[in-house]
């Protein structure tokens, strides 16, 4: 059975991308993307919530979101999803599911509800 394992995301850098280089020469930037979703609640209101999702990008996506992007600006991104684990100072395991970006693309979104009122 094939896999796919796509996945695209439009919403607003919720820190500043962070660079760092690796030991090899590969450049890694993690980002907080945040994403704005409206909805229906149970009483058929309008609700609204956010979700974040933390980004990884490597070498040239790397250096241009450090470079060209900021806390505020409107993304779109495209990746995969990508499982981590490791073992933290404790002795704990740890896990987290981000997003390991293939392409970010500037874009200009509109202001929030929060934002205009």
């Amino acid at each position: 059975m094939p896999n796919l394992n796509v996945v695209q995301l439009l919403g607003k850098v919720t820190w500043e991308p962070k660079l760092r280089e690796l030991k090899n020469g590969n450049k890694v930037a993690e980002l907080g993307l945040g994403i704005s979703e409206n909805f229906k609640n149970e009483q058929g209101e309008w609700s609204h919530r956010m979700h974040f999702v933390d980004v990884v990008l490597w070498n040239e996506q790397a250096r241009f979101a450090v470079d060209q992007l900021h806390k505020g600006d409107g993304v779109l991104v495209q990746g995969a999803l990508q499982f981590d684990q490791w073992e933290s100072k404790d002795g704990g395991k740890r896990s987290k599911l981000r997003v390991k970006g293939q392409r970010v693309q500037p874009v200009m979104l509109p202001p929030s509800k929060a934002q205009s009122a």
